[in-house]
């Protein structure tokens, strides 16, 4: 493994840890009205609540979502290694990381930003309350497609060796859990927050690659070979 890889590595790594460390900061001071909430919590959260720290913590967790983006396509190119199977999950990984940002950005930050902005400009409740449901109902189908981009992951990990077995057999089973969890609206945040573990899991896997004496060596055969 050559000096660029390595700091690719490491890009990788960091870029993950900090996607999850924005995500949750954004997400401490963001609107938390779910679907089936009472009148009076949704009424806190998109139109008494303050529009500039909801604007801000959306801002950051869009910001959160580009470094997830960069983060997620890097290690798909990483991860591509040489045969079919290879670059099959790592065009799988890079094609959900698009998808995954896409809904955030377009149906999840807009539909909220949507939500509150015109709840502070007096929006029937009702409206509001729909528009924000489309936040809702987008958060909680990006978690299946989050699902599959750790399967892949997972599986382009395993195949390459260049990954420990246990983040890969461990990304199997979150992978499963956040496309099972899909229907289950209200309960986005425990298995995100199992995502969210593999995910600095990942990261730390990524950080730690470079050391790793069986990628070097069989990098450097692939390059003489």
């Amino acid at each position: 493994m050559n000096a660029a890889t390595r700091r690719l590595w490491l890009t990788a790594g960091c870029l993950l840890l900090g996607f999850v460390v924005l995500t949750l900061a954004g997400a401490a001071f963001g609107p938390n009205a779910t679907i089936g909430d009472t009148r009076s919590h949704v009424t806190k959260a998109l139109v008494t609540s303050s529009m500039t720290k909801v604007f801000a913590s959306g801002y950051v967790e869009f910001i959160a979502g580009l470094v997830f983006l960069v983060a997620t396509l890097l290690i798909a190119r990483l991860l591509r290694g040489n045969g079919d199977l290879d670059g099959w999950l790592s065009s799988a990984i890079s094609a959900t990381a698009i998808v995954y940002t896409a809904v955030g950005v377009a149906a999840g930050s807009a539909a909220g930003a949507a939500a509150v902005y015109n709840g502070h400009h007096g929006a029937p409740l009702a409206v509001i309350t729909t528009v924000d449901d489309i936040r809702n109902v987008a958060f909680s189908l990006s978690g299946g497609v989050a699902g599959l981009l750790t399967l892949a992951t997972a599986a382009a990990g395993q195949s390459t060796r260049l990954l420990p077995r246990w983040l890969s057999y461990t990304g199997y089973v979150v992978g499963v859990v956040m496309i099972a969890a899909v229907p289950a609206a209200k309960a986005g945040a425990p298995q995100v927050l199992l995502w969210f573990a593999w995910l600095v899991a990942l990261g730390i896997a990524a950080l730690r690659v470079p050391r790793r004496s069986r990628a070097p060596v069989s990098a450097a055969f692939a390059a003489s070979a």
